[in-house]
């Protein structure tokens, strides 16, 4: 499995446990001890209330009012109800601040619908290369995922040995598994482009978007396969020089690339 997909499924098992000990940070609900002078408090407060019930059932029937003792529970109700609610609803939400709070970690870059407009068709070789080095050079696309959506089919595909991706979850699963900040891509040699595909070697250090941080190192070949007809990018394939196992063995901690 010579592949990033197969370092994130290893990630995964990392973020379940994460997501698993967030539990231990939800709002546990208390303990009230009541004391004996607490308790008489509230005799005496009990025997106040039901002195103060009597005084006002008695006013209710010389005015004609329709208070009744259920009309008086349920407002007591409603006006337990608010505060109620509201530890509700930050339990909730403390709950899932904790459990969400590896994915926040992750700068997500907002993608936009894109129309056949946007495409840039039929590009000669010499400008789709020109646009794949800036990719590469300018925007570190291999972990950012900032590509030049232009000049890719909307139903292009992003394939390693374990699976297949739409464009929109693998720049997503990028950006959300890669801190670019950390990392470093540079090119091996130069981008080959023909009609047919457009192909580049790579050298790296990613650092992962996990606790403490961890950057591997690893070479490998990007093979994009185009669209005879439109010219656009339509596959995506990444192969890796190393095993899992090889690329694993040179994680660093703390380190940036």
């Amino acid at each position: 499995m010579n592949n990033r997909t197969s370092v994130a499924l290893l990630l995964g098992v990392i973020a379940a446990a994460l997501h698993d000990s967030a539990d231990s940070f939800a709002p546990r609900p208390s303990l009230r001890l009541r004391s004996p002078t607490t308790q008489g408090c509230r005799c005496r407060q009990s025997t106040e209330a039901s002195l103060f019930w009597r005084k006002k059932k008695n006013a209710a029937v010389h005015e004609g009012s329709p208070t009744t003792p259920q009309h008086v529970e349920n407002k007591e109700q409603e006006q337990e109800q608010p505060e109620n609610s509201r530890r509700s609803f930050l339990s909730a939400t403390a709950t899932t601040a904790a459990t969400r709070g590896l994915a926040a970690t992750a700068s997500l870059i907002p993608l936009r619908a894109y129309a056949s407009t946007d495409k840039q068709l039929n590009l000669s070789d010499e400008d789709l290369k020109t646009i794949i080095l800036h990719d590469i050079a300018d925007k570190d696309f291999l972990v950012s995922a900032d590509i030049t959506r232009s000049v890719y089919d909307e139903s292009a595909t992003f394939t390693d040995e374990i699976d297949v991706y739409t464009m929109d979850k693998w720049i997503k699963g990028t950006q959300a598994l890669f801190i670019p900040s950390g990392s470093r891509v540079s090119l091996v040699g130069d981008v080959e482009v023909t009609s047919a595909e457009a192909s580049f070697r790579f050298d790296e250090d990613l650092m992962f978007n996990i606790p403490f941080k961890p950057v591997c190192s690893l070479t490998g070949k990007v093979v994009l396969t185009r669209d005879p007809n439109t010219g656009l990018i339509t596959s995506y394939r990444e192969y890796w020089d190393q095993s899992v196992n090889d690329v694993l063995k040179t994680a660093k901690f703390g380190k940036k690339a």
